[in-house]
């Protein structure tokens, strides 16, 4: 007797279907759940079955049969392949009833479960794929914040000391000034690790970033151990020699001060290679800011920073704080030095000119020039105490001394056609003396000039006069040239060493004769009564600068100095005015 199901399925066969179609798909690949997928089958086969009878006949419910498989994972590649031929011969029998009547309805069921499996098989696909896609996507958003973390980690932390490095630091001023309250403070500490270039240098680069590393953790000690390190505090390696250390809310500089000598005594003590033998001490110096945070930006800090650092190479301390007086007047210089080259080519220096007297009957006889600075575009008259320390350290006191030098020149040759023999005493510096083309220069500026030899004198400093070239000074004198030693008495040089140099005149320093004021001072009057007379002794003119009060002339005059100059008998002044002058004394000559 046939068993058949509640849907009127021959049992026995639909089951024999199934396993046969069971085994036939399992040949193709694994079946990752094979009892699961049995059970499919029969459900798929009853379905194929109840809609072969239906009437009216539709073939639409078999497209469900080959999306339940695609859904069973029944999805192996060949499933139709194997499945189509199978069902299209033993579905009709399990069908039962007309069987050309049945076989013309299996074939558009077959169709719609092809079509309901391709078009599972594709959305399955696409889900596939698009899964992929969101996994590669969320894969590549990880990856790109990971790449990202790098990379800011780069862009924000120096390679070497792995400290926040100068871009992580102008971001972290950046935020203290715009979070700050009004009247809140802050300090930057610039340190440097003096001679670490040399060092560097001299022991490679590793054993340099060996150093840099083993500072850099010293300084993370300094700052951890102080209170509140980690909300006040910030430690940054702006690359090379050069640390810093931002403190936020302090009360004054000397939180900053305090900070920079607990990071020089732990650089100093640090623990560092052994070099041939030799444990390395390094020597720190600290440049210190401390002011309000409201209308800074981070540029203030870190050029306030750089220019205190700067100056403890001028000072020499270990450390100095930024002052904006003092800032102020190196920019200025700073300013003035930049204009000076432009400015010797327009001619806007020119020699001022005082007036040189003979004590005894105060009587004319000479003029020092004295250079000014006629800045373009302005009614200012800078003096030499503005221009002449740059001029040397710009390497322009040269030419500006020759100009000097030849305007003066041509004056006093002016004034001696004119009847007015006076002397024409220039300043030299140390490096026009060490020019070797120096005495050739000053005979082609006589003979321009037409100013004899013998009218002009060179005033010299003390140390140039011990030191420079003897040479030199002999091949002026030689050709009738006067060489007076300036500001005597200051210096190193002694009145032993006036027997072997070529001077004729000594000029006493301010400083000697502004101790005459007081009568009462015996003692800087025997200094310079027995200065005055060594120097005559060996045929050494006398001649005091900076004569101010008539107490001075007047012990001046008493003690024999020859030669004076100063306020009191007349001050610098320009050619136009001594030419007035010397026009005067004549008319007033009986």
């Amino acid at each position: 007797m046939t068993r058949t199901g509640p849907d009127g399925a021959d049992e026995p066969a639909l089951d024999a279907l199934t396993q046969h179609w069971l085994r036939q798909i399992a040949a193709l690949g694994f079946l990752p759940h094979k009892a699961h997928a049995r059970v499919v089958l029969g459900e798929q086969l009853r379905l194929l079955v109840a809609a072969a009878r239906a009437e009216p006949f539709d073939p639409a419910p078999a497209r469900q049969v080959g999306a339940a498989l695609v859904a069973a994972r029944v999805a192996a590649p060949g499933v139709l392949g194997v499945s189509l031929p199978l069902l299209a011969e033993r579905l009709p029998g399990l069908v039962g009833g007309d069987e050309p009547a049945v076989r013309s309805r299996i074939q558009p069921l077959l169709g719609r479960m092809a079509d309901g499996f391709t078009a599972a098989l594709r959305d399955t696909a696409m889900l596939a794929a698009e899964e992929l896609n969101r996994s590669e996507r969320v894969a590549w958003r990880d990856e790109q914040r990971r790449l990202q973390g790098e990379l800011n980690q780069a862009l924000l932390h120096d390679v070497v000391t792995d400290l926040p490095n100068r871009v992580s630091l102008r971001e972290h001023l950046g935020a203290v000034i715009t979070t700050a309250r009004p009247d809140a403070r802050m300090s930057v500490c610039l340190l440097r690790v003096d001679d670490f270039a040399d060092l560097n240098d001299a022991l490679g680069h590793a054993t340099g970033d060996d150093l840099l590393r083993t500072i850099g953790v010293r300084l993370r000690e300094v700052v951890a151990d102080l209170r509140g390190a980690s909300d006040r505090y910030l430690l940054a390696h702006l690359g090379g020699e050069q640390f810093v250390v931002v403190v936020s809310g302090t009360t004054g500089v000397d939180e900053g001060i305090k900070l920079s000598r607990l990071a020089q005594h732990a650089i100093g003590n640090a623990s560092l290679p052994w070099v041939d033998g030799y444990q390395l001490r390094l020597r720190t110096t600290a440049g210190i800011v401390e002011d309000r945070v409201a209308g800074t930006t981070a540029d203030d800090w870190l050029r306030n920073a750089h220019i205190a650092l700067a100056w403890t190479d001028a000072d020499r301390r270990p450390y100095a704080v930024f002052d904006p007086t003092r800032a102020a007047e190196d920019l200025r210089r700073h300013r003035l030095a930049v204009a000076m080259p432009a400015a010797l080519e327009r001619g806007e220096f020119q020699p001022h000119f005082q007036p040189l007297y003979a004590l005894a009957d105060r009587s004319l006889i000479g003029v020092e020039a004295l250079a000014r600075w006629r800045r373009r575009g302005t009614t200012a008259t800078l003096g030499p105490q503005n221009f002449i320390t740059l001029a040397e350290q710009t390497g322009l006191i040269r030419p500006l001394g020759m100009s000097q030098l030849r305007q003066a020149c041509q004056r006093g040759s002016g004034w001696h056609a004119a009847g007015h023999p006076l002397l024409i005493s220039v300043n030299v510096s140390a490096l026009q003396l060490s020019e070797p083309g120096l005495v050739a220069t000053i005979d082609d500026i006589l003979d321009q000039s037409g100013l004899p030899a013998s009218a002009l004198q060179l005033e010299i400093t003390e140390s140039t006069a011990v030191d420079g070239p003897d040479d030199t000074l002999s091949d002026l004198t030689d050709r009738g040239i006067q060489l007076a030693i300036d500001d005597f008495g200051t210096g190193h040089a002694n009145l032993a060493a006036l027997s072997r140099l070529p001077v004729t005149t000594v000029k006493l320093a301010r400083e000697l004769v502004a101790d005459l004021s007081d009568t009462d001072n015996a003692a800087a009057s025997a200094v310079v009564h027995r200065t005055i007379q060594l120097c005559h002794d060996l045929n050494v003119t006398v001649t005091a600068e900076g004569i101010e009060t008539r107490t001075q002339f007047d012990t001046l005059r008493a003690l024999g100095c020859d030669h004076g100059q100063g306020f009191l008998l007349a001050p610098p002044t320009s050619a136009r005015d001594i030419t007035q002058l010397l026009k005067a004394i004549r008319t007033s000559r009986p």
